[in-house]
């Protein structure tokens, strides 16, 4: 249960102002009506540099390290993909830098909001090495999809979410991720679909993804249950 940032052709000087707003939800952010107010059980941070995957993470409040993101990334300056999280915990005792968000291997970073209630069924099928002994339902997700056979991200990540979709008890599969090359983006739930959205919108050459919507001077447009977005920043989205 999160809140979810992706912009590619990432430019700091140009996107300060949404990068802000978003860490900003972390206190005013939507949550369930049972919930609690807040999204502050950890933030994670990718993006990339001269085609490397640099990740942030950590198991604190953003509103306490919100500077540290922004020293981040305006040093960064640039990337074709950048994703920011900030992590709800629906795990007792997980609010730390180990399952913060992103999970990743090599150049492939993944970010999710909702919960798989019954994941452990999924791990019969892992073969990708690495998986922690105490991983929870999004790094269980992410190491599925890291072994299915195609290395396809996009087509391994749809595979492994139609057999969630088929099989498992879940609350929403929203996701964000990337492969260095694109940003990839779905939306999917089984309640609350209010609270589970995700949002898109264009300007000039970049596209912005997010669990809220963050700039007024922006058309926002609800992404569909079961949508999949592939964005390739060289083609100008």
């Amino acid at each position: 249960m999160c809140r979810v940032l992706g912009i590619t052709n990432f430019d700091y000087a140009e996107h300060q102002d949404v990068v802000v707003r978003f860490c900003e939800l972390a206190r005013t952010g939507m949550v369930m009506a049972e919930d609690p107010p807040g999204h502050e059980d950890g933030w994670g941070l990718a993006f990339y540099q001269r085609g490397a995957l640099v990740v942030y993470k950590s198991g604190d409040n953003l509103l306490e390290e919100t500077d540290k993101v922004v020293s981040i990334l305006s040093a960064a300056q640039t990337s074709p993909v950048m994703i920011l999280h900030l992590r709800k915990s629906a795990w007792e005792n997980t609010s730390n830098t180990r399952h913060a968000h992103p999970f990743f291997i090599g150049n492939r970073a993944f970010f999710h909001n909702g919960v798989v209630y019954d994941y452990q069924g999924l791990l019969p099928a892992i073969n990708q090495p690495g998986l922690g002994a105490d991983a929870r339902d999004t790094e269980v997700l992410f190491y599925h999809v890291m072994s299915c056979p195609t290395r396809d991200m996009g087509r391994d990540f749809l595979a492994t979410a139609a057999l969630i979709q088929q099989n498992y008890k879940f609350s929403a599969l929203n996701c964000l991720f990337s492969d260095g090359k694109n940003l990839f983006a779905y939306r999917d739930f089984t309640k609350e679909e209010a609270y589970y959205s995700l949002y898109k919108a264009y300007a000039q050459n970049t596209c912005f993804i997010s669990s809220e919507p963050l700039d007024e001077n922006l058309r926002w447009e609800m992404m569909a249950k079961g949508e999949f977005l592939a964005i390739d920043p060289r083609a100008g989205g």
